[in-house]
């Protein structure tokens, strides 16, 4: 498990000690710092003539922090916006990303799990016209038995084949 890094006073303040001659042990005892990460400080500082913490490896991303939070801006705005808007959006701003990098930005700041809202199964003048039929219905003096025709009509023959 990886600890935090310890402050740049305090990386600062081992180098210094190091430029007057201390050595490992009282460096590490005066700080309170542990013994192999007074000697790794030091390492580091010879090698880049620095204590400032150094780049990681990898790829630098090719969004940048604002345009990130245009990114979940505009689809915390517009839950039904899809990522190919979202691309052309970015776009404009001169940045080209793939749709999976947007994707990507989008579940880091926790907004992977976007779907978009479900269509009503009517629409409100169907259901308004719908509302209307049952009311003109249930006010209609004839009764609705009489109105529908019956599917159960059929010709069924006991024995024998059906003539046409």
């Amino acid at each position: 498990m990886k600890m935090a890094e310890h402050a740049k006073e305090v990386r600062d303040k081992v180098i210094d000690m190091h430029k007057l001659g201390k050595g490992y042990k009282t460096i590490s005892q005066t700080l309170d710092v542990p013994l192999g990460t007074v000697g790794s400080i030091i390492r580091k500082w010879k090698i880049y003539q620095t204590t400032q913490t150094l780049p990681r490896k990898g790829r630098p991303s090719k969004l940048s922090t604002q345009t990130r939070r245009r990114i979940v801006q505009e689809a915390t705005e517009r839950p039904t916006i899809t990522l190919k808007e979202l691309q052309s959006s970015v776009a404009e701003t001169g940045v080209k990303v793939h749709q999976s990098t947007i994707s990507r930005a989008l579940h880091n700041t926790g907004l992977g799990a976007r779907v978009a809202q479900e269509e009503p199964l009517l629409k409100q003048d169907q259901g308004e016209a719908c509302l209307e039929f049952a009311i003109k219905q249930e006010s209609d003096p004839v009764a609705i038995e009489e109105k529908v025709l019956l599917s159960d009509e059929t010709k069924l023959e006991i024995s024998g084949q059906s003539s046409n």
